[in-house]
């Protein structure tokens, strides 16, 4: 665009010849478009971000509370913004944390199908006899009364020969299980204390038969509700995929959850210091604080996967973070040592007695929910 044209392309604000921005938009008067623009707006834009990263991270880690108080004081281009420290920083956290807990989660989930039983053998086979089964059943000219005979008399046998397999593999463990279980434990054939006959489950689940048998088979009644029936759904899919994929499902829903926790952390601050500043400048604190605890724990979990640190380093550094919130605190509030260590101490009891657990509570029912 020319200096004599009067209005911005991009917001059509009225422009005058002394304007080379748009006042309105932002935008260069300057309409030429070619490589060296497109590429110098491309580098600069990205470079801009990756300095203010820069100049933020050593900050972060080395002068605790500095960056809030900037950014609150008004110096909000100097230094990479909250949220954006936060999302960056808590990307890298988890896609490193999943990597390291790649194994345990493998273990978790081994233990937890374990948990379910020795049954995948016999489902297997069973199976097969219900797929052989139902090739008889294609390939006769029977009518449909007689088919639905012979498929009761079959799942009927199966269920009879699943139950044989399953005592004849699982005694052994279970004359160990009962030596160790006290005589109140999980009654056999019980399925998280819930009190049904797992092998017929099973033996339903590999005689093909609909969600309505499997779910009258652990005792639901239409008298329950659909909130019933989905509790019950979402038990017989548990058992059925023996807890498979269960571990992933949870770690995929604690990022969401952080994002609750945030405000919740604010709002403790909001509580502690009432008369300083409104609920947008505790946010910016507890973005850059659990930033710092996400860069640090990813330096700490990188580290542990390159040398093997010993528990009490890893112990002390853990600490650290503690240490960090008191001295955040001191600086960004700017109250006295001790008002400060009372606040900080009490801050980290009730956050981490209350609404943590809480909270995982709350990420174990949405991870069953939603699994």
């Amino acid at each position: 665009m020319s200096a004599k044209k009067k209005h911005c392309l991009n917001c059509k604000y009225q422009l005058t010849i002394y304007h080379k921005y748009c006042p309105n938009c932002g935008q260069k008067v300057d309409d030429k478009l070619n490589m060296r623009v497109l590429f110098h707006n491309t580098v600069m834009n990205y470079f801009s971000v990756d300095a203010r990263f820069f100049r933020s991270f050593i900050p972060l880690l080395t002068r605790p509370g500095f960056l809030a108080k900037k950014f609150v004081s008004g110096k909000r281009l100097m230094y990479l913004h909250p949220a954006q420290f936060y999302l960056f920083t808590s990307i890298i956290f988890f896609f490193i944390f999943s990597i390291s807990t790649q194994s345990a989660r493998q273990k978790f989930e081994s233990g937890l199908r374990s948990a379910f039983g020795e049954e995948r053998a016999i489902m297997a086979e069973t199976a097969r006899i219900r797929d052989s089964l139902k090739k008889v059943l294609e390939t006769n000219l029977l009518n449909a009364e007689e088919k639905d005979s012979i498929l009761t008399q079959k799942i009927t046998a199966l269920l009879k020969e699943n139950k044989k397999r399953n005592d004849s593999i699982n005694s052994d463990s279970l004359q160990k299980k009962r030596k160790k279980e006290p005589e109140n434990s999980v009654k056999k054939g019980s399925f998280f204390g819930f009190d049904f006959d797992t092998s017929k489950l099973d033996s339903l689940y590999v005689a093909g038969a609909s969600m309505d048998q499997k779910l009258k088979s652990i005792g639901y009644k239409e008298s329950d509700g659909w909130f019933g029936k989905f509790i019950g759904k979402q038990l017989i899919k548990l058992r059925e995929k023996h807890g498979d994929g269960i571990s992933k499902v949870f770690m995929d829903t604690i990022p969401i959850s952080m994002f609750f926790l945030i405000p919740i952390f604010a709002l403790l601050l909001k509580l502690f210091y009432r008369k300083r500043g409104r609920f947008a400048h505790h946010m910016v604190f507890s973005f850059y604080y659990f930033a710092f605890i996400f860069l640090a724990s990813s330096i700490i979990i990188l580290t542990n996967l390159i040398i093997d640190i010993p528990d009490w380093i890893d112990i002390l550094l853990l600490l650290s973070m503690l240490i960090y919130l008191y001295i955040s605190l001191k600086h960004f509030y700017e109250q006295g040592y001790i008002k400060t260590f009372f606040k900080s101490f009490f801050l980290i009891f009730i956050y981490l007695l209350f609404v943590v657990p809480l909270s995982f509570v709350i990420l174990s029912v949405v991870t069953f929910f939603v699994y």
